[in-house]
């Protein structure tokens, strides 16, 4: 095996086992878990300096590379279809269900207080965590078939992740990439399993964000009615996303901040119809939530948080002024995204596994085309040797 290969294949490795110890370490294991997001937080630039090599699509994919990732794809649907004899879904579905279920009868989800989350404060928030576009998005399934419902939207939302994955690498560096990138991406245990036993609903929200820098530069509008719909299903990762797609131009960013505005559209009827409710659910719960154990966070003095907290706002704004004044490529958009999607993680009170949802497509992406490009960069020496 050539050392370029085996450099791919230990690279592949390590972010399997990365993900793999983030999906061991949850409750009672925030600092541990917080080690292994660092790691990947720090290997971030190496990755994203690899996938910047020169290189070229260097034709189709070897067949054993495109056979690895279908048959991963087939045994996911598998496992979702498996899944739906009898599922036992977590809260994030079952609340989302109900909410559905209290919009269709008339209610105000909002107002609501359905959400056992809430705690000791479910009097002034037990309405609905996220936003009228996740309800919107598995109200079609969810109301005729409940959480069976939930775990075939899921389905759908898996099988365009991963084309968008798939979709992204390939518009980075071509079709080998992109179908490493995929393999990567689809042999991580920890997102069938979120998605079909645990019926998560992350990628309404993320699924949105890899179409954004998809069509961003061909049409910034477009770009921006995918953020904005992701934040008016769930307010992170879509608003982090903000400041990495800010396009080149004055023109361009009108046209991505009127997009942005249309996106979030679907929230408005809902604010106007109880702003204190829909404030105190989306905005002042995730303000005021105490740090868990899946946080390093948790049981630390209260200027740690404060001191992290100002580290990820200074980032963010760092982010948005670099973008402003020096508009990135692609793949360095994708690489901030990542960046921030990590960080909001290692300096917010909770972990959880579902949030993982957020950054793992793009780190996929990323590396496939850092493999592939490490490969080009020594196949291209050896022909010089």
């Amino acid at each position: 095996m050539a050392r370029k290969t085996r450099a791919a294949v230990a690279g592949a490795l390590l972010f399997w086992i990365a993900v793999g110890l983030i999906q061991k370490l949850n409750w009672g294991f925030g600092a541990a878990k917080a080690l292994v997001l660092l790691a990947l937080f720090v290997a971030l630039p190496v990755v994203a300096a690899a996938a910047e090599r020169r290189g070229g699509d260097r034709g189709a994919a070897p067949r054993s590379l495109v056979l690895a990732s279908l048959t991963l794809l087939a045994l996911q649907v598998a496992y979702a279809l498996w899944q739906l004899r009898h599922p036992g879904l977590t809260d994030i579905a079952t609340t989302t269900l109900a909410a559905g279920d209290k919009l269709r009868a008339g209610g105000n989800p909002y107002a609501a207080s359905f959400d056992a989350s809430a705690g000791a404060g479910a009097a002034r928030f037990g309405g609905y965590k996220y936003l009228p576009v996740m309800i919107a998005a598995y109200l079609p399934l969810g109301a005729p078939l409940a959480e069976r419902g939930v775990v075939l939207t899921n389905l759908l939302l898996g099988l365009a992740t991963t084309a968008l994955v798939f979709g992204l690498a390939a518009r980075l560096a071509g079709s080998r990439a992109a179908w490493l990138a995929t393999l990567l991406y689809l042999s991580l245990p920890l997102v069938p399993f979120q998605l079909f036993a645990k019926g998560v609903t992350d990628l309404a929200a993320v699924a949105p964000l890899l179409l954004a820098l998809l069509v961003l530069e061909r049409s910034p509008i477009s770009a921006g009615l995918c953020v904005g719909l992701s934040i008016a299903a769930k307010l992170l990762p879509g608003a982090l996303l903000l400041p990495c797609c800010l396009p080149a131009t004055n023109r361009a960013r009108l046209h991505f901040g009127g997009g942005v505005a249309l996106g979030l559209l679907p929230a408005l009827p809902f604010l106007l119809w109880s702003p204190g409710a829909f404030i105190d659910n989306i905005v002042l719960f995730n303000l005021e939530r105490p740090a868990d154990s899946t946080s390093w966070l948790f049981a630390m003095p209260p200027f740690a948080a404060t001191l992290a907290h100002l580290v990820a706002i200074a980032a963010y704004g760092t982010v948005a002024a670099y973008v402003w004044r020096r508009p990135p490529s692609l793949l360095q958009r994708t690489a901030l995204a990542t960046m921030l999607m990590l960080l909001a993680l290692l300096t917010g009170p909770t972990a959880h596994h579902n949030y993982q949802l957020w950054w793992l497509p793009f780190f996929a992406a990323l590396l496939g085309v850092a493999l592939e490009r490490g490969r080009d960069a020594g196949d291209a020496k050896t022909v010089r040797q």
